[in-house]
This record gives structure tokens, sequence and C-alpha cells, in this order.
């Protein structure tokens, strides 16, 4: 049986009370309530010279941290593997020998290995601050990027996986968290080789590590990976960048089902109409179930995506080249034509760039804003103005009739906004959303705000409970898709397990009543912090529509807090007016 890790003893110092706060057993920078006051303090750590300063990104194999080099004085990315996946082999000598071998990497797309070393009991990786957000944030945010965009990424991307396969380095889990942005032109690769030494763990070794949506088939069948393994996950990463979806269009626990969804041919014309024809030929090519079909060498794959963006760039330059030509009849008609009638072919003209599939607005974003803009002047110069010489009211412009409704109309757009940003579970932004309104009723603004501050506390309380000690249980998301626990959140998603790995979903994704579940799962009666998070649960449980639940909770935390009590008709209006 292996021995059990040492840890090392991390004493700090509780600032309300000066107890000794003992953080070792906890995650670094999560909050650990002090034994004597029950005050949080944050768990400091360093490795070596680094100390970890914020949280970047959580994985199925690690976390990594913004951290500044104490001696430099310089901010780095530390990455930490899991701790629990060391069992049955000595991952520090593996992970020191990926450190050597992906310092010895150097290329422009390549995010950089600077150093490693072993603390705490944990090997850790010490890597260049790459702080540009990743693929994954951007598809995230966007759904779907320009085609242009994405080829460019992919080359870049190619390019750094090529050079690392120059120093005999397969990267074994390409996907869009993995590719990072130095700014909007420059993408890096990073995380070479961790994936494959966590892999020989007993507890990994059943599992397939990589996202199953981006893994390749012959993965699934525990056949050798080369080169061509890492191809398919970045054709399956720039097909997702592109269509707004994964290959995949269903999740599974099934080695079998994946094994059948992988090989069957993606439709390429329907997941996405517009890509071009060379952009649809290197994605079939990249993505084919056998290997041999793929491209063999990174010279050809590069070369391939360099020939498509420049067919992308050629087809964008000649849509905005009609679109000019287009703007430039409608200014001589204008010159010629009466003004209704000039404002009549200005309509036409710019509804006809439409119907004929002009699509530069998304690929050029500025040259076309700036082609809309003249046409929508021209539009706009021409409107048949009204009876008297006064120019047109503006619908953002208040005139003497309208001045009454402005308030109005402000305090319902933030209304609006506050509540399209709970829905999206973004508390901060809608506690900001409601403070900038013009309130009609300021009570209520001030209620409103409460309850998103609370909100907020309940996800924060939430994300650290969950990478501190994880969440085991069978866990459906909205699509019905089985997970078999939650390992850790951040605020933007939450990392659930499958039998391959780990997949990160949106929080929208997964059921209130069970996110209620787990947090409750949490909440321990001899902890200090009990009622607090009983409250919190409360507020969460009342926003979300589970009524019964929050009165449970609700009168939980109010009989251990009796001036809560005052609160709980912010909550539950209805049942106390009813009583």
């Amino acid at each position: 049986m292996p021995r059990a890790k040492r840890v090392s003893p991390t004493k700090q110092k509780c600032p309300a009370c000066g107890a000794s706060v003992d953080t070792a057993h906890a995650l670094p920078l999560a909050q650990v309530a002090c034994p004597k006051c029950g005050r949080k303090v944050r768990a400091e750590r360093k490795f070596g010279q680094f100390a970890l300063v914020e949280t970047l990104g959580l994985g199925g194999m690690g976390a990594v941290y913004k951290a500044r080099d104490t001696v430099r004085n310089d901010l780095v990315a530390v990455k930490l593997l899991r701790s629990d996946l060391g069992n049955g082999v000595n991952h520090n000598t593996q992970l020191e020998e990926e450190a050597r071998l992906a310092a010895s990497v150097n290329h422009p797309n390549v995010v950089r290995v600077l150093s490693s070393g072993t603390d705490h009991g944990q090997v850790y990786l010490v890597m260049e601050l790459v702080d540009g957000g990743s693929l994954d944030d951007l598809i995230e945010r966007q759904k779907s990027l320009p085609e242009e965009q994405v080829l460019q990424a992919g080359i870049q991307v190619a390019k750094g996986l090529r050079a690392a396969h120059a120093k005999g380095l397969i990267h074994s889990d390409v996907k869009p968290a993995n590719i990072l942005f130095v700014d909007e032109e420059t993408a890096k690769i990073g995380d070479f080789g961790l994936a494959g030494v966590a892999a020989q763990s007993p507890k990994a070794r059943a599992q397939i590590w990589g996202t199953p949506y981006y893994v390749a088939p012959e993965r699934l069948h525990n056949h050798p990976e080369d080169l061509r393994s890492d191809i398919y996950s970045l054709g399956a990463t720039l097909f997702h960048a592109l269509s707004g979806k994964p290959p995949i269009q269903a999740e599974t626990n099934s080695a079998e089902k994946l094994r059948k969804l992988k090989y069957q041919p993606l439709d390429l014309s329907t997941a996405m109409p517009d890509i071009s024809e060379q952009t649809a030929r290197v994605f079939e090519r990249m993505l084919a179930p056998d290997p041999a079909k793929r491209f063999s060498s990174y010279d050809e794959l590069v070369a391939e995506l360099e020939t498509a963006r420049r067919a992308v760039k050629r087809a964008r330059k000649a849509e905005v080249e009609r679109a000019l030509k287009e703007l430039k009849q409608v200014e001589r008609a204008q010159r010629r034509w009466p003004r209704q009638v000039a404002f009549v072919a200005a309509l036409l003209a710019f509804a006809a760039m439409v119907a004929g599939g002009i699509v530069f607005v998304a690929r050029n974003p500025a040259r076309a804003a700036a082609v809309r803009d003249r046409l929508g002047a021209i539009a706009k110069k021409f409107v048949p103005r009204r009876a008297s010489s006064a120019p047109a009211a503006s619908a953002t412009t208040p005139t003497v009739e309208n001045k009454a409704v402005a308030p109005k109309l402000a305090w319902d757009i933030g209304l609006a906004e506050y509540k399209e940003r709970i829905a999206r579970y973004d508390f901060l932004g809608a506690a900001a959303a409601i403070a900038s309104s013009q309130p009609r009723d300021r009570s209520l603004q001030v209620d409103l705000g409460k309850k998103a501050r609370w909100l907020a506390a309940w996800k924060d309380k939430l994300i650290v409970d969950l990478n501190a000690h994880q969440f085991s249980g069978e866990i459906a998301d909205s699509d019905h898709v089985h997970y078999r626990g939650m390992v850790g959140a951040s605020p933007d998603r939450v990392m659930l397990k499958t039998r391959y790995g780990v997949v990160g979903l949106p929080w929208t994704k997964l059921p209130p009543n069970k996110l209620l579940a787990v947090s409750a799962s949490f909440i321990w009666p001899q902890s200090p912090e009990a009622v607090d998070r009983q409250w919190l649960c409360a507020v969460f449980a009342s926003e979300t529509g589970q009524t019964d639940a929050a009165q449970q909770f609700a009168e939980a935390a109010a009989k251990a807090k009796p001036q809560l009590r005052e609160e709980i008709p912010l909550l539950l209006p209805a049942k106390s007016a009813a009583r």
C-alpha cells in the first residue's frame, strides 16, 4: 500500500482575533474559517519563490494560478497537478522530465515552461503568463467565430504543435481551453505532456485523458497515438470554434456509443453552410476517423490551412468590393433622383446585400461597419420629414412629449438587464446593473441590489466548496446528460466528471434544484458559518422559484440568527403577506 504523502503544516494568523489557523489541507487561495472567531482567512500558498495571487483556471488534472515571482517581481503562471492522481506512480520524476522537454520548446505559439519544482508535496510547473483568455472563453462569449479567425488560430497552433513534435512531444489534450491568446492576433498552445503523464496512474488508466468532444477515436481503442491524434483533436477544436458546436452532438458515458459517434461521417454542409470549400476539405481530413486518412505531417497541415485562409481572404475582399459598389450606386442615384426615391433605393440596396449573402460584417467588422453606417446615414438622411421643418425626434433623445417617459424607460431597461444577468448567474453584474439604473422605487432598487449581492456570495461559496472538496453523486444537466459528480468550478463554468475525463459546462446548463442540493450538502451543522450558508441557500432557492425550500432554509437560519427574520419578506413576500 503506498505511503500517504505528508502535508506540510501551514499556519496563518487570523487578522480578526490573532488565533492560529491551519490551512494545510485547504486548496490554495481557498477561504478557511478561523476556529476561534469564524473570520475567513485566505489560504496563502508559496511554491518555491512563487507566491500564488489568483486562480486562473481549473481542470481535470489540476489548477492554474497567477503567481508573483518574489525574486524577479514578475508575474507568471503556476500549474499544480491534482495530488490524488499520483497513487502508484512517481509523478514527480515524470512531470519534471516533461517540464524539461517542454522547456526546450522555444516557439512563439507555444506557452513557455520556465521551470519546475516540488513543494507542499506537489510538483509545480512555472509557465509564462498568457492572460488574453482562451479559445474556450471566446466560444463561450461568441458561440461561433469568423472562418478567417479560426483558420489563423489553427495555423498558429499547428505550428506550435510542429515545434513541440520536433522535440518528441505529443500533446494528447488539444482542446479550446488549452489554446491561449496573447492578444487578438497571437494564439499559443499549452499543457504539453501533462495528460500523458496523468493517464499512467492506476486511477486514470481506465479513463481517457482528454475531453470526449475532442479526443481522437484511436484513443478509445487504447491504440498508440501519434501526431495524427493531436491533428484530430485540433480539427475538432476548430470545428467547434467555427460551427458553435463540437463534432459530437451528444454527451455519453458509453465507450461504444462514443466510438460510433466518432465514426459517423460529419455533415459539414449542414453544420457550417457558409464554410468555404477549401476549409471543408481541410476539416474532413483532420477529422477522418482513420488516422491513415489524416494529414501525415504538420508541414502538410499548415500548408493546407494557409491555402484555405488565403481563399477566405480573397472571398472577403470580393464581398467588400461588391458592397462598396452597391454603396456607390446608391450615392450616384441619390444625386439624380428625388429624395424619397433615393431613400427607397438605399433601402433596397441594403436589402439586396443582405439577401445576397453578404457576410463581411462578421469577417471584417471595422470595414463592414463603416460601409453599413454609410448606408444607414444615406437612408436616415432621406427619411421623409414631418410637415413642419423641425427634425424628427430621436428614439434616444427625450422631447417635450417623452421626457416624462424617459426615467420609466431607463428603469425598465435596468430591470431587464438585472433579470437577464441573474438568469446567467452573473450576480455581480446584476447588482451593478440595478445600481446604475434610474429607480422609480428606491426601496425596490435597494432590495434587488441586496439580493444580487447575496446571490453572488452564494455562488462564491459554492465555487470554493467544489474546488476544495468536490461533490460525489450523479448529476444530470438540462439536456438530461448524466455525470458522475462535480470536481471544481469557476465563475463561468462547473467542472463535471464523466467516465472519460472532465467536462466544463456553463452554470446555466445545470438545473437550479440540483445546484441547491449540492450547495446544501456543504452546510455542516457545527460550522460557524452554517447559518450564513442556510440563508444564502434560501436566497438562491427563492430567486429560482423553489419556494418551499426557500422557506425551510430561511426559517432555519432565522431561528439561529433572529435578526434575519426581518429579511424573510424580501425573499418570500407572498408567504409573509399570508400570515
